[in-house]
């Protein structure tokens, strides 16, 4: 067993991963199912859960899989275990980050991560995904995955209570034999499942994009981007740009925005490279599906475009969040509107949209000059602002 693992930014593990963390050493402890090799570890913000399997595996045997979707708890947990434990850096694998904490699209998938790095365990704990399409991709490839191997496997998903519902139960019981749920405490409960039976067809997101996991919007163009994608096409026409645009799609989803600007470029309009990039590792795979064959586009996993070179873009299209879980949260578009100008040449334009009940106007004029409003409905609202004719922004 290592020494305890050096603590998180969050210094105390969270009710919830208490729970997780008990209910997965009574697994441990259990002589009818017995837990060995490598451990895999899904969706884990604060770290803890992560540690707890460190100090759990053989050091120089067994190794513990992290995948999770937030490319920024993905990119902080490997720094800090290389930073803080470097003699540990070999035994922790992140699915989507190589060693240098470089990239790798090719382990953005769950199964791809096992297969690549032979995961040997039969044992997965983490965090409940919210959406039940994120649920179902993580329970395919893994029973998919352990299937193939003919390997046993338990996994322990751990959520508030007052969001569980039984059809998350259903849901796992599309991929697992048996499914329970464990004795909950305070506000939080655990899900059982083992028995891998994966389905026949990997579960996808209805609609007419390509979708995987829990991205937002799933297949569907997102009515809000659609109306930014409009908007931006008749600006750009209007403006009549005299050379080869490059575009940034800033928080990208599954790529419906840059999709249907490629799809419907007016005559004269050339676009040089486009960037789509994405905090969430399911929206980043899903944008490759529906946009990976444009040459011209690169999709990038990453925090508000922070793996993109500054200073660079021509345009910059944002669809902004503003709910941090269930509460409307309003500042959560600050540090987009500043990665914004960050991306943007001098001069350079920023195109968002937002719903209409919302205020960002006076967020933006503190930030970008000739803020205009392009389009208004009850429900969205479309502005197009410039960045300032300096280099303070870059």
């Amino acid at each position: 067993m290592t020494q305890p693992y050096p603590p998180s930014t969050q210094e105390t593990p969270s009710a919830l991963d208490r729970l997780i963390i008990s209910d997965a050493e009574a697994q441990l402890a259990n002589p009818d199912r017995p837990t060995t090799g490598d451990i895999l570890v899904l969706d884990d913000p604060t770290g803890h859960l992560t540690r707890w399997a460190l100090n759990h595996t053989t050091p120089h045997n067994h190794r513990v899989i992290s995948r999770q979707r937030s490319y920024t708890d993905a990119l902080s947990q490997h720094l800090t275990l290389r930073t803080q434990d470097p003699n540990a850096t070999p035994r922790l694998i992140t699915a989507g980050l190589d060693q240098n904490a470089d990239t790798d699209p090719s382990t953005f998938s769950l199964h791809t991560t096992l297969t690549t790095h032979h995961f040997n365990g039969t044992l997965a704990l983490g965090h409940l995904p919210k959406s039940h399409a994120a649920l179902a991709d993580l329970a395919h490839d893994l029973a998919r995955y352990q299937a193939e191997r003919g390997s046993e496997v338990t996994l322990i998903l751990g959520g508030n209570t007052k969001h569980m519902t039984p059809t998350f139960n259903e849901t796992l019981g599309r991929s697992f034999e048996r499914v329970s749920g464990l004795r909950g405490k305070g506000k939080h409960r655990c899900l059982l499942a083992t028995g891998p039976v994966p389905a026949q067809v990997q579960p996808r997101p209805s609609g007419p994009l390509q979708a995987v996991g829990g991205v937002f919007s799933g297949g569907k163009p997102d009515r809000g981007g659609q109306l930014l994608a409009a908007s931006v096409l008749t600006d750009l026409e209007n403006t009549a740009p005299a050379r080869p645009l490059t575009l940034v799609d800033l928080g990208c989803g599954n790529g419906s925005v840059t999709h249907h600007v490629l799809e419907h470029l007016p005559a004269g309009i050339a676009i040089d490279r486009v960037w789509a990039t994405d905090l969430d590792v399911d929206a980043a795979r899903s944008a490759a599906l529906n946009l990976g064959k444009d040459a011209r586009v690169q999709v990038s996993w990453d925090d508000a475009g922070s793996r993109l070179p500054r200073g660079a873009a021509d345009v910059v299209m944002l669809n902004p969040p503003f709910h941090s879980g269930t509460a409307v949260d309003l500042s959560l578009v600050g540090p987009l509107l500043d990665a914004a100008l960050g991306l943007l040449k001098p001069g350079g334009l920023l195109y968002l949209v937002h719903n209409s009940h919302a205020r960002y106007r006076h967020q933006i004029e503190e930030r970008f000059e000739q803020v205009k409003q392009l389009e208004r409905t009850p429900t969205f609202t479309v502005l197009v602002a410039r960045a300032p004719l300096t280099e303070e922004n870059q």
